[in-house]
Parts: structure tokens; C-alpha cells; sequence
């Protein structure tokens, strides 16, 4: 349920590297998260915005499952998401996030979270 994102170039020489991460989509709102290891964040969906995780470092394990009528419906899906990893989170998909090791990594969001409503759900 978390789609992983290939690199769209790379390009090396005597310089060092340099990564195509992404190249699509509109995006508002981008956020640098640190969590330390054992932490639990998320556990929540969006009705309308689209997400992108980049892991800087550190190792977290992803637990998707889908959302229909705001009940998780079908099995849980997990992926483990490393230092390097770019994935997209769509709407209706509810996501937590399960630190492994201490990380920082960069959220973008298709739409800004507004204060007094946010586009953030949770089922109990």
C-alpha cells in the first residue's frame, strides 16, 4: 500500500552523486521529522492528500491498511523503509509508522494542513 519510487536519474563522476528523487505531483506542505527509535507516529489517514516519505536515515517499519466508509477494511500491509527509500502514501490508506532505528526524514504533502481542519482521520 506504500509505493516505492525508483530514482528517475542518477548521475555520477568525480564530483560525487546525484539523485532524481521526484519529478511529479503538486506539492504544499513539506516537513522534516526526526523520531527516535521505539516511537510510534501516524496512525491516522487522509480523505484528499497524498503523501511522500524520504528516509534520510534510520530504518522504519510501515504498517498500511485500506480505509473504506472510515473503517479499515482487508489485511494490514508492512514494509520496511530504509535510509534512501522514497514512497507515496495515496488518501484513504491509513498508515503508522513503527521507528526501528533513530531517523530523519522529509514529508510532502498534496495539500496543507490547515489548523482548525486538518485532513487527518483516525479509527479507533
Amino acid at each position: 500500500m506504500i509505493k516505492l519510487i525508483d530514482r528517475y536519474f542518477i548521475h555520477r563522476d568525480e564530483r560525487g552523486l546525484l539523485e532524481g528523487l521526484i519529478n511529479f505531483g503538486e506539492w504544499k506542505e513539506f516537513n522534516m521529522i526526526t523520531s527516535f527509535s521505539g516511537a510510534i507516529r501516524g496512525n491516522h489517514y487522509h480523505k484528499d492528500t497524498e503523501e511522500i516519505f524520504i528516509i534520510l536515515d534510520g530504518e522504519i517499519k510501515v504498517i498500511t491498511q485500506r480505509i473504506e466508509n472510515d473503517k479499515r477494511v482487508g489485511e494490514p500491509n508492512e514494509k520496511v523503509v530504509k535510509s534512501g527509500d522514497v514512497f507515496t502514501i495515496k488518501p484513504l490508506i491509513n498508515h503508522t509508522f513503527y521507528i526501528l532505528q533513530d531517523s530523519r526524514w522529509i514529508n510532502c504533502l498534496s495539500k496543507k494542513i490547515i489548523a482548525n481542519n486538518p485532513d487527518i482521520h483516525r479509527v479507533e
